[in-house]
């Protein structure tokens, strides 16, 4: 039996489960990986510091990105 995926995520704290789930929503076959079985505080968008915005110092175009994901956000 041959298994095979065609995006693997590493790391399903808060933002590698939503990329995972975004990906499986578009019909791809998706593996997720984790150090930590879940639930876990240990993913990179824990802690009190983190914050989310909708603008970006390096590049205008990085702007569109981010409206994006205030969406997907939403729809989370």
């Amino acid at each position: 039996m041959n298994t095979y995926f065609d995006c693997i995520v590493l790391g399903l704290g808060g933002v590698g489960s939503a990329a995972a789930a975004h990906l499986a929503s578009s019909g791809r076959r998706v593996l997720g990986i984790d150090g930590y079985q879940p639930p876990h505080s240990r993913g990179s968008s824990h802690g009190q510091s983190r914050i989310i915005r909708k603008a970006y110092f390096e590049h205008p175009d990085y702007v569109p990105l981010l409206q994006r994901a205030y969406d997907l956000w939403h729809q989370l």
